[in-house]
């Protein structure tokens, strides 16, 4: 079979050649007679294939329902008609989605007029995960999915640049929040040794979220219900570690500069940006997901830098509420 006919990544250049098909006219003696003529040189034999006189695909028998019929009834008779096919310009994701649900082993793939062209294995799929789960790690970290060992550093360098640049641009905005800011800090110096760990812990939330998410979708059949108890679930995930991280810095902040106030900014706030954070991370590959497209490019960094924005929001503003009280 030649598969440079097919697009690349579908169903028609995964298929192999490796499949037994009988005619559904034979009697189950004749088609078990016929297969061990057939199965020499062939791997993974799981299910026989009927097809009728047209050669198109019609019914199905894994062997040992075969083995298990009586040897004069006719396949058409004991055959399986309710079956599982490819199309052969299926995208392999799609393909390897199916195999997960319906938990088979191996599905034939046919053309437009249902003739039976070849067979998908669950082996082949297994790569196919690992492939695409490489394409999305290489997007959650804005890294690019076409970047590998032998990939030069220009072209590496500029796959990278169009998310740097973005970011970089999305960054300058937290400059102008500290700058808003600046009277508050003048006040109470002190804040700026906490600004680094409220954005890195936000950020670093929002990446596990972003995560756990991609790695779910992948996984599981999203729906409303799902959807809703996935966003309840990772809310209380962030207040359990809001709480827990606020807790140990207010000590921290208290121990440190003998200010319970202090304490109490650092420690609420951090709270706050933790749950959100998280809930970031939840939302935004949910939403993308939503209007079908790849959760994946809500790459990490992207997350990062928005957590990071909110993050110092949340803390300068609670900061300069209590201001009076921390100086």
């Amino acid at each position: 079979m030649n598969h440079n006919i097919y697009e690349i990544e579908t169903t028609g250049t995964l298929m192999k050649q490796g499949y037994v098909s009988l005619k559904e006219s034979q009697s189950v003696e004749q088609a078990i007679s016929h297969l061990r003529n057939q199965v020499q040189g062939k791997k993974n034999i799981h299910y026989v294939y009927i097809v009728n006189t047209s050669k198109q695909l019609t019914g199905v028998l894994s062997i040992r329902e075969l083995l298990e019929a009586p040897n004069m009834s006719k396949l058409s008779n004991v055959m399986k008609r309710d079956l599982i096919y490819f199309p052969s310009d299926l995208d392999q994701e799609e393909a390897a989605k199916i195999f997960r649900d319906k938990d088979l082993v191996s599905i034939p793939v046919v053309n437009s007029d249902k003739e039976l062209l070849g067979i998908v294995h669950v082996e082949d799929i297994i790569d196919v995960i690992h492939q695409e789960a490489d394409e999305d790690i290489g997007m959650i970290t804005a890294s690019g999915k076409e970047i590998d060992f032998n990939t030069s550093p220009i072209i590496a360098a500029g796959k990278r640049l169009p998310w740097l640049i973005l970011l970089l641009f999305i960054g300058l905005i937290s400059g102008g929040i500290i700058e808003r800011f600046e009277e508050t800090l003048e006040k109470v110096v002190a804040l700026a040794f906490f600004m680094p760990m409220i954005a890195g812990m936000t950020g670093n939330t929002g990446t596990q979220s972003l995560a756990v998410i991609v790695r779910g979708l992948v996984s599981e059949k999203l729906n409303l219900k799902k959807a809703t108890k996935l966003l309840w679930r990772e809310l209380l995930v962030g207040v359990i570690i809001g709480l827990t991280c606020a807790v140990i810095i207010a000590i921290v902040a208290y121990v440190w500069r003998g200010s319970s106030m202090l304490g109490f900014v650092v420690g609420i706030s951090l709270l706050a940006t933790l749950i959100i954070g998280t809930l970031a991370g939840t939302v935004i590959p949910l939403i993308l997901y939503k209007c079908k497209a790849d959760p994946a490019v809500a790459s990490g960094p992207l997350i990062t830098t928005i957590n990071d924005i909110l993050s110092l929001l949340i803390y300068f503003g609670i900061a300069t509420m209590f201001i009076s009280k921390i100086v």
